[in-house]
């Protein structure tokens, strides 16, 4: 009985996750507006009902797909601070997004996208919101570095756009053509120029 249920949450999963892939697909190629739910259904190979028992509509498929890929890449950056000394732990979070977006350069393309459209409506502000948690736990984490002089004490609203700023521009612009080699050839030198103009 117990393998059973377990088959089905996985099956269930599964069929999740194809149709959040099947609705990126067509989110990215047709766009939001003109993306339907048979688009979906069709990539996805799942029924009308399926899709409908895990999404109430379009809209909220849309939202859970940001909310999923923005915890997947906070959870990323927040791993790659963990137990390290500021200057490589500020390098490695600069790695890290880097990487995620090289992994995942579809997600990475829909999150930067959606985050400065309106269709996720007022749920988009919600998430905007609620998404204040991973630049406060960074703050926390900075804060005795801060105190003890191994960072350098600036305003606290830059740390974020410090640290962050630089290497989200350049993954915007590496997102519209995705050359490979750029990706690769930015990754140190924006991490050594991030944990510079922290440094003490």
């Amino acid at each position: 009985m117990g393998e059973n249920a377990s088959n089905r949450s996985t099956m269930t999963e599964s069929r999740r996750h194809a149709i959040l892939q099947a609705a990126l697909k067509s989110f990215l190629t047709k766009g939001f507006t003109d993306t339907t739910m048979e688009d979906i259904r069709q990539l996805s190979g799942a029924s009308m009902g399926s899709i409908y028992h895990h999404f109430e509509n379009k809209e909220k498929l849309a939202f859970a797909l940001f909310v999923e890929g923005s915890n997947d890449l906070n959870t990323h950056l927040s791993a790659a601070m963990a137990d390290k000394q500021p200057r490589e732990a500020i390098k490695d979070l600069v790695r890290a997004y880097v990487d995620w977006f090289e992994q995942n350069p579809d997600l990475g393309q829909y999150i930067i996208q959606a985050s400065s459209t309106e269709y996720l409506g007022p749920k988009l502000q919600e998430l905007r919101r609620t998404s204040e948690t991973w630049p406060k736990q960074l703050l926390d984490w900075l804060t005795p570095f801060i105190e003890d002089g191994s960072i350098a004490r600036l305003p606290a609203h830059l740390y974020i756009s410090l640290i962050l700023g630089p290497c989200r521009e350049f993954v915007r612009r590496w997102l519209r053509e995705r050359i490979p080699t750029e990706l690769k050839e930015a990754r140190e030198p924006l991490a050594e120029a991030t944990w510079l103009m922290l440094a003490p």
